[in-house]
């Protein structure tokens, strides 16, 4: 929500609460003063609770673009990092999550008391023949899939076999509630880079077209208006910044 919304709606609120409040305590016989009083304190009730309201609502739709964004990144992250980094990954998050001992058993695969975990994180969704190759694998406990997403086949073949899935919304979070989210995440845009890239944007050559066209309009504006000058100075600089731009801006 933007700032002048949520000034708007909190304005209103008041001026709102405040006229109909006036009107009622008028109807009632209050004095004009006391009225007036009465309903500038509803209307100031009216217009925190509102605020309060707005604030908590903006406040969970930014986490939860936070959150989206974070999940994006982090399953762009797992299939770029190595098995080794993977697998300690989650035997950290899992010995953080219980007691119990977390061993390694394998590639890509953790054991805990309970049941086996097995790591298949890639940018393609998981298969039943993956899940019939896992399928052969002797044991007594409890096979338990971590992926990002499983074909709709796979995961029925999963629920014939007995094997849970945890999928994408899980996977993150587990990890955000065991604090194991990685600091920095593969494929994540290094911010002197992200500088870099906005700054040859900023002063690509294509952009000189825009300022020229800016800097005419402003300076026509100057022969119809009574402060010229104004216009005049700055339709100069936006001029004199699209020749720069044009001389020594960056081809895209």
């Amino acid at each position: 929500m933007k700032k002048s919304a949520y000034l708007s709606d909190i304005l209103f609120t008041f001026f709102l609460t405040g006229l109909f409040t006036l009107c009622v305590f008028r109807h009632l016989k209050t004095p004009l003063i006391l009225a007036f009083v009465l309903a500038t304190v509803c209307g100031l009730l009216a217009a925190c609770s509102c605020a309060a309201f707005l604030k908590s609502k903006r406040n969970a739709f930014l986490l939860k673009r936070s959150d989206e964004a974070l999940r994006q990144k982090l399953f762009l992250h797992l299939p770029l990092l190595g098995d080794e980094e993977k697998t300690k990954l989650f035997e950290t998050a899992l010995t953080n999550s219980q007691t119990a001992e977390v061993k390694r058993c394998g590639k890509l695969r953790l054991q805990t008391e309970e049941a086996n975990y097995f790591l298949l994180f890639r940018f393609a969704p998981v298969t039943a023949d993956e899940i019939a190759r896992l399928s052969r694998l002797k044991t007594s406990k409890q096979k338990v899939v971590l992926c990002e997403r499983i074909e709709e086949n796979a995961k029925g073949l999963c629920a014939k076999l007995h094997m849970e899935v945890k999928t994408g919304e899980w996977v993150f979070d587990f990890l955000k509630s065991q604090n194991a989210l990685p600091k920095r995440f593969l494929g994540d845009e290094l911010p002197e880079t992200k500088h870099k890239r906005v700054f040859r944007l900023c002063f690509a050559k294509t952009n000189a077209r825009r300022f020229f066209v800016s800097a005419t309009l402003i300076l026509l504006m100057s022969l119809i208006t009574p402060f010229p000058y104004y216009y005049l100075v700055f339709g100069g600089i936006l001029l004199l910044t699209a020749l720069f731009i044009r001389i020594f801006g960056y081809s895209r």
